[in-house]
């Protein structure tokens, strides 16, 4: 089995070989003004929705983090390796593709994607393997399905008219590196 900083590069050049493929699309529908092709949500979207994605996450991690201050496990988390950055900017690539990309059509609408956005939350947070056993397992599950919600807001919330997936990766990556930061300053990344 290879090392795990090797997997986490691994995930990296994944992530970002999917998003290079997207977004060679994404340029191309810009110069001829096609259909989407095999690349789910590969139009561009207003700069405020950016920033409002970006705001909600922000608020949500610091609110988690408020959350595991308040309940006292801040102190409890669990120590990542530097090297963890890799796998976390790679996921962010991933994860949208999958779960706001092929799994959430841009046409759904209605009963059906709420049923989507629902269920691919609760999957997105199962995913994650938090220990339900412990408070801070229970924080974080509970931060992952409504980040995870945050998310399909960006796709598919009435600014988005194009139902773009770039808040969605500006959004996951923001996430993730404040989830990084803020373990970093609180001494839980070696």
């Amino acid at each position: 089995m290879p090392h795990p900083a090797i997997l986490s590069c691994l995930y990296l050049i994944l992530g970002l070989s999917v998003f290079v493929a997207w977004w060679g699309e994404f340029r191309q529908r810009q110069k001829t003004h096609q259909d989407e092709g095999f690349w789910p949500g590969t139009t561009s979207a207003p700069w405020a929705v950016h920033a409002l994605v970006i705001s909600g996450v922000l608020f949500l991690t610091l609110l988690e983090t408020a959350s595991e201050v308040y309940f006292g496990v801040s102190q409890s988390q669990s120590t990542l390796p530097s090297y963890a950055i890799a796998a976390l900017l790679g996921a962010s690539f991933i994860e949208e593709i999958v779960f706001r990309g092929f799994a959430a059509p841009g046409q759904f609408s209605g009963g059906k994607l709420l049923g989507v956005m629902v269920i691919g939350s609760l999957v997105f947070a199962v995913i994650h393997q938090f220990d339900l056993k412990t408070m801070e397992g229970k924080i974080s599950i509970v931060f992952s399905f409504l980040v995870s919600l945050w998310l399909y807001f960006a796709r598919f919330n009435p600014l988005n008219t194009e139902r773009s997936l770039l808040p969605c990766f500006m959004g996951h990556i923001v996430r993730n590196l404040a989830v990084f930061g803020i373990k970093w300053i609180q001494g839980f990344v070696n």
